[in-house]
């Protein structure tokens, strides 16, 4: 099973019904390719316009994730796309005390949408808070 990791800029004015659109999209779509995985995005309250940021974690077979991850990288909601890690899953997971279901981190979600005030925008980060997450046993699927 292979994970990608990536951060990009939201493009300035991006909508609620933006994120909306980008959910319903992937959990039409990712379970028909085998992808599943987890999307956060934050916005800095602090500065009033500037542009939101995403986090994304896409697993699922190579191939599919790769041809997601370049859709992604060509959708006009997302800017300054950037690969953070990519990889088997169970090798990018290790060390971060992770429970794998089956060989995925999120094997019941075919997109969850988080929102996040602070991006854990670095791998260790990104599992870190993942770690944080499964503990607290947050709803099974979205």
């Amino acid at each position: 099973m292979h994970a990608l990791l990536y951060r990009s800029r939201a493009r300035p004015g991006l909508l609620a019904s933006d994120l909306n659109d980008i959910i319903a999209t992937a959990q039409a779509h990712n379970p028909t390719i085998g992808v599943t995985g987890l999307l956060l995005y934050g916005e800095l309250s602090a500065i009033p316009g500037a542009p939101g940021e995403f986090v994304q974690w896409i697993e699922g077979p190579e191939d599919a994730v790769e041809a997601l991850y370049a859709r992604i990288e060509n959708d006009p909601r997302h800017s300054e796309p950037s690969v953070l890690a990519r990889g088997p899953v169970a090798e990018l997971q290790k060390g971060s005390g992770l429970r794998l279901v089956s060989d995925r981190l999120f094997s019941s979600w075919s997109m969850g949408l988080v929102r996040l005030s602070e991006l854990p925008a670095t791998r260790s980060g990104f599992l870190g808070f993942a770690r944080e997450w499964d503990e607290e046993s947050l709803p099974a699927a979205a």
